[in-house]
């Protein structure tokens, strides 16, 4: 139950990927722990034979709640560490019972490696990427400066005048080698048998390492881009038949963690010192360790609420769902001879993180505003004037629309582009405004942002395919906080798929007038489409 949560992160974002090798490093480490015959008789403790029952039972009762709870929130991250706690204690309690805290206190860091395959807490996360993504822009900055070139620096884009920008994404902010770095040192720590205090100088030397490969490999692709070869970064180098060699981007970032691994391998093995190391690699696998004998009663017991855990929480959100409302289809149409329109790439980062069955990213203009490019003789969006831009992403079911919902918003991701946020203030709440499509009323969130006195007005909304009586598509924020999560179990709001909508307007004078064409647009360019079309 535990892995089948996680899997859904570790599958949808490259940060976890690590997480499916895990749980076998985590067998490996138990597989290679020596047992030990005590020198003396220890008289059993008080709670010896009693812990199935004092913590496995508690445990037993809450995991339907959990997992029901679960059902509403597979994005709440929460929810992972307090099933591994259920998932821990019930893996110790046999244990305990049959040694005591001599039996486990060897078991503890095997198992408790684990969390490394945990996602941090989606706020500390989000902090945490962004904070290294604006230090490792400003540090380039700095540098290509000190080296005589053009560079400014506009939130995490660097503009490096005819040359173009460099958007410093997630990749390059350096936090999937910080996260790898983590797991390799702690791992390696183990396997040669450092001390707790070693094992910590490691973990400090591998960060350091990991920051360093990653602004050399952040540093090295804007120089790229700088000498005017900036098209060598996404483009396939050459390709073989149907094989095509990888782009210099996603290269680097081999390269890179190649490097980091490398380095912290000969760190840690040059740290023990001789050619003959005390290591796991050495000791024979031990697979007593593995061996317990847990009550009958309680693995019956334990067995019944898995089972019990898996059938109620089917039966609750179908109970539920059997009450909601189909809902058509919406879709946004930019097909027309009136306006011209261009297609925006959408990153592998933004693909990876929403993990959505289908998505669009376009941009376009109406035709009289646009210019035209003696060259070719070919129609442009004037970047002066008017334009819109939108993103559309579709999701059948499964729990990354409801994530999206609470990590990709406009006011946690457009600062970093170096626009600066008007309405609504930071932390408030923004204007939800009613648009009519036919017979139906979406709900938008409305934001403001400027850069160089011109204002851009974005407008966002989540159209579910479900939907209860009577309530409307408001984007659930006050659902991601604890009251909401649980309120959602509780009426069987599970995520039943559905489109997320992002609409931007450029160079409009006002919030009003931005409003007036967004309906404008409403009637123009969207539409529902039938029942049976999804």
């Amino acid at each position: 139950m535990l892995v089948l949560q996680l899997s859904i992160t570790w599958e949808t974002n490259v940060q976890y990927a690590h997480g499916f090798l895990v749980p076998f490093l985590c067998i490996y480490l138990l597989l290679k722990l020596q047992s030990t015959t005590p020198t003396e008789q220890i008289k059993p403790s008080f709670l010896q034979g009693k812990t199935w029952w004092l913590l496995g039972i508690p445990c037993l009762l809450i995991l339907p709640l959990i997992w029901v709870i679960r059902g509403a929130n597979t994005d709440w991250r929460l929810l992972n560490f307090v099933l591994f706690g259920i998932v821990f204690t019930l893996t110790l309690i046999p244990f305990y019972d049959q040694g005591g805290w001599r039996k486990i206190k060897t078991l503890l860091f095997p198992l408790l490696f684990f969390i490394v395959a945990i996602p941090w807490p989606l706020a500390t996360d989000l902090q945490l990427t962004q904070w290294f993504q604006e230090r490792v822009s400003s540090i380039i900055v700095d540098i290509l400066l000190l080296l005589e070139h053009e560079a400014s620096l506009q939130g995490t884009i660097i503009d490096v005048g005819v040359f173009g920008q460099i958007g410093i994404d997630q990749a390059c902010s350096g936090i999937n080698g910080l996260q790898a770095s983590i797991v390799v040192t702690l791992f390696f720590g183990s396997y040669y048998r450092f001390r707790w205090i070693n094992s910590t100088i490691l973990v400090l030397c591998g960060i350091i390492i990991a920051i360093g490969f990653n602004l050399s490999r952040a540093f090295s692709l804007s120089y790229i881009k700088v000498k005017g070869k900036g098209h060598l970064l996404d483009q396939h180098l050459f390709s073989l038949a149907n094989w095509q060699f990888p782009s210099l981007h996603d290269m680097a970032g081999w390269i890179e963690t190649a490097l980091i691994f490398i380095t912290i391998f000969l760190l840690a093995k040059s740290a023990r010192g001789g050619l003959f190391l005390r290591m796991l690699g050495n000791e024979p696998n031990n697979w007593a360790t593995l061996k317990n004998s847990p009550p009958l009663t309680f693995s019956v017991l334990l067995i019944s609420s898995i089972l019990t855990s898996f059938a109620y929480s089917e039966y609750h959100y179908k109970r539920k769902e059997s009450k909601l409302i189909n809902l058509p289809r919406l879709s946004l149409e930019t097909n027309d001879e009136t306006i011209v329109s261009e297609e925006k790439l959408i990153s592998n980062q933004i693909a990876a993180q929403l993990h959505y069955e289908s998505a669009q990213s376009i941009q376009w203009q109406e035709r009289l505003r646009t210019r035209l490019n003696p060259l070719n003789q070919s129609r442009q969006i004037n970047p002066n004037l008017e334009y819109w831009q939108a993103f559309e992403a579709t999701w059948e079911s499964g729990g990354a629309c409801t994530a999206v919902l609470s990590t990709h918003s406009p006011d946690s991701c457009l600062p970093l582009t170096g626009l600066t946020q008007i309405n609504p203030i930071p932390g408030q709440k923004p204007l939800i405004v009613p648009i009519k499509v036919g017979s139906h009323n979406i709900s938008f969130e409305a934001y403001e942002f400027s850069r160089n006195r011109r204002k851009l007005f974005v407008f966002r909304c989540f159209w579910p395919y479900l939907q209860s009586p009577g309530q409307t598509n408001q984007f659930p924020r006050g659902g991601y906080n604890f009251d909401g999560r649980i309120k959602a179990a509780i009426e069987g709001r599970r995520n039943v798929g559905g489109t997320m909508l992002a609409l931007a307007i450029a160079n409009v004078d006002s919030s009003q007038t931005a409003i007036g064409k967004l309906q404008t647009l409403a009637n123009q360019r969207l539409s529902f489409g039938s029942k049976e079309d999804r």
